[in-house]
């Protein structure tokens, strides 16, 4: 009996060692012109921590993006139109990444967000190492829901955590 029971134990953790657990996500057919995302960010720069939330809307190549601190001290307003880029509803002569490095102390492939998230693209540009580490549904597939980013030459982590994903109409 006991030796039964013992066959049975080791066919079923054999069962289990063969079961496929892989997940396969599945990629929109076609990532929106204009969508929206909430959700916060955690910031490692230099070993200085910086956490915000964020809400962003694209339209095509423009955005509008609200940037809260930690405990909501803070809130700056960037948008991008084809007029340049506008701070706190002021222009500003400076790009996204030269304000945001200058202003922030970090920048991140804004543009890039849209192939990161609906695309899964992990090569988003060549200075930025990107890994998802979660996904979420959206529209019968799947969509990035936390996102990792390194800078391969400066010292910037980035996670992206993402709450809320919207397609504008």
């Amino acid at each position: 009996m006991k030796q039964l029971f013992t066959l049975c134990i080791l066919l079923f953790l054999q069962g289990c060692e063969t079961l496929n657990t892989q997940t396969h996500y599945s990629v929109p057919s076609i990532a929106p012109d204009a969508w929206s995302a909430k959700g916060r960010a955690g910031i490692l720069v230099n070993g200085s921590n910086q956490n915000i939330s964020f809400n962003i809307s694209f339209v095509e190549q423009e955005f509008e993006m609200v940037l809260v601190s930690a405990l909501g001290l803070g809130e700056v307003n960037v948008r991008s139109t084809e007029h340049g880029l506008f701070v706190d509803h002021v222009q500003t002569p400076l790009n996204l990444q030269q304000w945001m490095t200058q202003e922030l102390g970090w920048n991140f492939p804004l543009h890039s967000l849209s192939d990161i998230i609906f695309k899964h693209r992990l090569d988003a540009q060549s200075e930025w190492q990107v890994q998802i580490g979660k996904f979420m549904p959206y529209q019968g597939s799947s969509i990035a829901k936390m996102v990792k980013l390194k800078h391969r030459n400066k010292p910037i982590k980035i996670k992206l955590l993402l709450q809320e994903v919207n397609q504008l109409k």
